[in-house]
Order: C-alpha cells, then structure tokens, then sequence
C-alpha cells in the first residue's frame, strides 16, 4: 500500500509541474527590456485583457508578424534554471487559429459600445459608424451626434477631427469618456463580432460590438 501512496504523490507531483493554458498572441512585436533591449511577442488569456511582453519562447511555434494567434500551451517548470533563465518553459500543444490581420473590411460596419476605460456603466452607450469611401467616423456619443476622421495603416488607426452637437443631458459620462479617449486610440482588433481599441501602450479602452 505504501508503494502505491508514494507512486500516486509522485504523478500528482509530476503533473502539477505541467499545465496548459490558452494564449492569445497579437499581431506584432513590440520592444521591450529583459535581460537587455529585445522585442517581445504581446499575449493575454481572453480578449478583455490587456497586453502583457512575452520574454520566452515558445518550442514548435513559429511566429510570422501580420497575425493574430490563438494557441494552447503547456507550461512546463525547469529544475534549477540559470540565473537569467525562466523557470518555466513553453511548449506548442495546439495551434487554435492563425488569422491575418488585415481587418479593414471586417471594420466597415456600426458598432455599439459595449466598455470604456475609466467607467463601469454605461447608461447611453455610444455608437461607431466607419465610412470607408471618405474615411469618416460618425455615430452617437451617449447625448450627443459625433463626427470625425480616421486613418488606418494596417492595424493602426487614429481619429482626427471630431466634433458634435451641442445638447446637453442629465448624464454626460459616457460621452465624455467616450469623446476623451478617442484620440488617444492607437490600434484596433477585431475578435469575431466585437471591436477592440487600444492606446499605445496595448491597454484597452473600449469594446464593442457590431450590430
């Protein structure tokens, strides 16, 4: 019996230094510091999260720029890693989805807002209509009819020149979030039916969805 309860401690030993888990890998890399300056893959776990640098490598995955990737990995733990090794490694188990990131057309639609950074509700969610034969925005902001501009350089977009109507409302928080953190849109994603926006720095500022 005690053969038995030993060999069972070392498989469940043995399976809690393997796990996978599901990453998201965007599109581009982006610089960063380790060890020493070097680039960076960007990962997160579900949509909704932000960005985080991914330091290590990934065996049997091969990155091409100009993707999105969704993969299963097994996380391993490394006995006794060098001092400026990580003491996990990665490892390929299943590649979920590879998709181009050329997202224009998948952009040209309305879309309602479902997040904004720096609320928690929304009582009048905002709209986004793209127009592509003039590169025009325009929609709802929560009050107010709004307007603007974009530019797209493949995942990188910027709004310019936005304005609105002058009504006011009892609430004007979403507008004004949403009329504050346009111009500081840097880069979008589109993840099936919803519409992703990020500032410079890959952190989320608003969601939405086509309707």
């Amino acid at each position: 019996m005690k053969y038995l309860f030993l060999f069972l401690s070392l498989a469940c030993t043995a399976n809690s230094d393997i796990q996978s888990k599901k990453l998201i890998i965007a599109d581009h890399l982006s610089d960063c510091v380790g060890v020493g300056p070097q680039t960076c893959m960007l990962v997160k776990e579900s949509p909704e999260d932000d960005w985080t640098y991914f330091y290590d490598q990934i065996e049997g995955f091969e990155y091409v720029p100009g993707y999105t990737y969704e993969l299963i990995v097994t996380e391993i733990k490394v006995e006794n890693p060098a001092a400026d090794a990580s003491s996990i490694k990665y490892q390929l188990k299943e590649l979920l989805s590879k998709v181009a990131t050329d997202q224009n057309s998948e952009l040209m639609k309305e879309w309602k807002v479902l997040k904004l950074k720096g609320l928690e509700q929304i009582s009048s969610a905002p709209t986004l209509l793209f127009h592509e034969v003039d590169n025009r925005l325009s929609g709802f902001a929560g009050c107010n009819n709004y307007f603007s501009t974009y530019a797209i350089s493949g995942v990188e977009i910027k709004f310019d020149k936005t304005g609105s109507t002058r009504k006011l409302c009892p609430d004007m928080s979403a507008e004004d979030t949403f009329l504050k953190i346009l111009p500081e849109v840097a880069r979008f994603e589109v993840v099936k039916k919803e519409l992703y926006l990020y500032d410079k720095n890959d952190e989320v500022l608003i969601i939405a969805m086509s309707i």
